[in-house]
This record gives C-alpha cells, sequence and structure tokens, in this order.
C-alpha cells in the first residue's frame, strides 16, 4: 500500500498513467474509494481518497477477482 501526500484527485489519473480509467467509485462521508483499471497491463488499482484538507490518496495494487468482489458488495 502506498501512500501519496500532496495530490489530489483530479491530478491522480496523470500520477497513475494514462492508460488507467476508473471503473467503479462509491463515497461515504469524506472518504471515496475508486478502482481504476489498467489495460495495457491488465492490473486494477484500489484507491481511497479524501477530499478535505490534507489531501489523501492511499493506493494499492489488488487482483481482478478482488476487484469484482469490491464492486458487488453493497453497503
Amino acid at each position: 500500500m502506498k501512500l501519496l501526500r500532496n495530490i489530489t484527485l483530479d491530478k491522480y489519473n496523470f500520477h497513475a498513467g494514462g492508460g488507467t480509467r476508473k471503473i467503479f467509485s462509491i463515497a461515504y462521508e469524506d472518504l471515496t474509494t475508486l478502482i481504476f483499471y489498467q489495460d495495457i497491463n491488465n492490473k486494477f488499482k484500489l484507491v481511497i481518497a479524501k477530499e478535505k484538507d490534507p489531501p489523501l490518496i492511499i493506493e494499492k495494487n489488488i487482483t481482478r477477482a478482488q476487484a469484482f468482489r469490491l464492486m458487488n458488495t453493497r453497503p
């Protein structure tokens, strides 16, 4: 798990590389959980972001099974 500071969610796409696209997003209070998918390397990335001060983004590589399990879990 990697913690990225001083980066906002708007600029995360530039940081993650050009081939990533968001496939899932859910927000609860001030935390947002997103899953990004990279076609080239067939990688899934779990991102937890906080939009308020200070900007906080935690990212972790996850498997395809973990990504779909998170997307199919009902809150």
